[in-house]
């Protein structure tokens, strides 16, 4: 597969507006779409980065069992419990503590239940795999808090990097909490763009200002790009080597 890798826009931004929104009953979604300022004809991923839904989950919702082909799906909690339950046997809660990565692949059907009384607020995060019908697998890793204060913290990286799980695309994920006033470099390798997202607060990148549900695209060849919260806040942003080839055969990452 050949990659054509359009340019990123001066601004970089990709805002609110952009987001398909559901609000029914127990269940908020802004569905983000990270390349949809690209201008890429019937694309609007940021190459292997396809799509990050923002959900809001109120108690007592379940989502009954489904399946998933060819999506590489990283579960990113801040907020709330979540219980996960899957085809291969697995019955797992999942939390800021504990993070899951569903490697799809050629099939892999889950559930998922909010439980106890706290509403969840997560990041469902789809990456486009290199291939298709890839073997299936399921990773779950316990998450030190503290790790994530002031530091960027990496989660999810390619198969074979020092990340503690893996997606089978080169995309990298990092998250961080930052206090008002604090600052701090946003990661970068060689040939990488940046996606960067304000899951919670606001934050000043390259002289924008980023609030809550916007993204903000950062080309790899622009060293030295600081991230300066405004208030406290909760930050993550992808590495993305947008020249890798990848499959749009996903369930919900084409």
């Amino acid at each position: 597969m050949t990659i054509r890798v359009l340019p990123i826009p001066e601004s970089g931004i990709v805002p609110p507006e952009t987001h398909q929104q559901r609000a029914q009953g127990p269940f908020q979604l802004r569905r983000i779409r990270p390349g949809i300022m690209l201008g890429q004809p019937g694309d609007p991923g940021f190459g292997g980065l396809g799509t990050i839904d923002h959900a809001k989950l109120q108690p007592g919702l379940v989502v009954r069992m489904h399946e998933h082909r060819n999506d590489e799906i990283i579960s990113y909690m801040r907020a709330g419990q979540m219980r996960h339950t899957d085809s291969a046997g697995h019955s797992e809660v999942l939390s800021s503590g504990r993070l899951m990565v569903m490697n799809a692949g050629n099939g892999f059907s889950h559930e998922e239940e909010v439980v106890g009384s706290d509403r969840i607020e997560m990041l469902q995060i789809f990456v486009r795999p290199e291939a298709a019908e890839l073997n299936p697998d399921v990773q779950f890793v316990n998450l030190t808090e503290a790790d994530r204060n002031g530091h960027w913290r990496l989660l999810t990286g390619p198969v074979g990097s020092s990340a503690p799980t893996f997606v089978r695309q080169a995309v990298y994920l990092y998250d961080v909490r930052l206090n008002a006033g604090e600052a701090i470099d946003l990661p970068s390798m060689k040939g990488f763009d940046r996606w960067f997202y304000v899951f919670d607060g606001e934050a000043t990148v390259a002289d924008e200002k980023i609030a809550k549900h916007v993204g903000l695209m950062v080309p790899a060849e622009d060293n030295g790009v600081t991230a300066r919260a405004t208030v406290d806040s909760d930050l993550v942003v992808f590495l993305v080597d947008r020249s890798a080839k990848y499959s749009r055969e996903g369930t919900m990452s084409d």
